[in-house]
């Protein structure tokens, strides 16, 4: 039987609530279609409760060697915990819900915009999932999974695993911080690394942040075909530049213009969703192929 997160645990199973916060230690906010509304507030000892169940139900440790804590849940709800002093005016909670629904492709955008991204998957591309956080790039990226071939064998790399997996075939790897001696951390770019050695037909990495972007390029450039990955970003052009930077930071002995020759070379088209009150949906779809940047759906020019 999994462990409930204490006083928390009310909020959590709130239907309509897509993620918990708590604040200075003690104030609880939720957020709803509605936006974030104030909920409560918890006492000492409920704070401690509810950071000591986090982190026995993640399996990760948190206290001021290690004051970040960043897990996956049991139900595969997504949580973060940060401690003081880090955080400075008392400990922070955010829990962002594991949705129980698979939300299918048509939710994303009208049948021309589903029709693009089907054809996509079909030929394919090697494609870049942009976004604001929260703005439903792993429910895209889990629908895209659902909808892949069955007899394709897919390897997925995550921070902390967050995507949906409906899938007959498929390899889930999930990162792994360093032990109290600071040693045994298994980093995004080691999965990647290792992803390329499981014979994946398709690769999906999940969010995007660090060295394992070169990786990543590098793989996309020289064969691999199909990769999905996701990016945090405010459009779709701004992905690019993104992702530059991050390659840029790991390897600062590159150019930026071989650089950006990698990234053209790996990543064929981007597609940049947008979050509103009402739902998350595809934005923009862009062409990146042959150097030339084409629009491929704009939700502004299919309304």
């Amino acid at each position: 039987m999994h462990l409930t997160l204490g006083p928390l645990q009310h909020y959590l199973d709130q239907e309509d609530v897509t993620e918990v916060m708590v604040v200075s230690g003690e104030h609880i906010y939720v957020e709803t279609a509605r936006g974030i509304l104030r909920a409560g507030s918890l006492t000492p000892n409920e704070l401690e409760l509810c950071v000591e169940r986090i982190a026995r139900a993640s399996g990760r440790r948190v206290d001021l060697m290690s004051p970040v804590l960043d897990a996956r849940l049991h139900d595969g709800s997504r949580a973060c915990v940060v401690i003081a002093p880090i955080a400075v005016d008392g400990t922070t909670i955010a829990i962002r819900k594991f949705s129980k629904r698979l939300f299918p492709l048509t939710a994303f955008g009208p049948s021309h915009c589903v029709a693009v991204v089907r054809s996509l998957i079909a030929q394919k591309l090697n494609v870049l999932v942009s976004g604001a956080t929260s703005s439903g790039k792993t429910s895209l990226l889990s629908a895209v999974i659902h909808t892949l071939p069955a007899n394709e064998r897919i390897v997925c790399a995550e921070d902390t695993a967050e995507l949906r997996m409906a899938h007959p075939h498929i390899v889930r790897l999930q990162t792994r911080p360093a032990n109290t001696e600071g040693v045994g951390a298994v980093t995004l770019q080691h999965l990647v690394r290792a992803s390329l050695r499981l014979r994946p037909d398709r690769l999906v990495v999940g969010e995007v942040r660090g060295a394992e972007a070169i990786d990543m390029l590098l793989a996309m450039s020289s064969g691999h075909r199909g990769c999905w990955a996701t990016v945090h970003a405010n459009s779709a052009s701004d992905a690019v530049q993104r992702l530059s930077s991050i390659v840029l930071r790991d390897t600062p002995q590159w150019t930026p213009d071989s650089v950006g020759l990698l990234v053209r070379s790996a990543v064929d088209v981007v597609v940049h969703v947008e979050r509103t009150q009402q739902r998350r949906r595809i934005a923009d779809i862009v062409d990146l192929r042959d150097g030339n940047v084409r629009t491929m759906y704009s939700e502004t020019l299919h309304v």
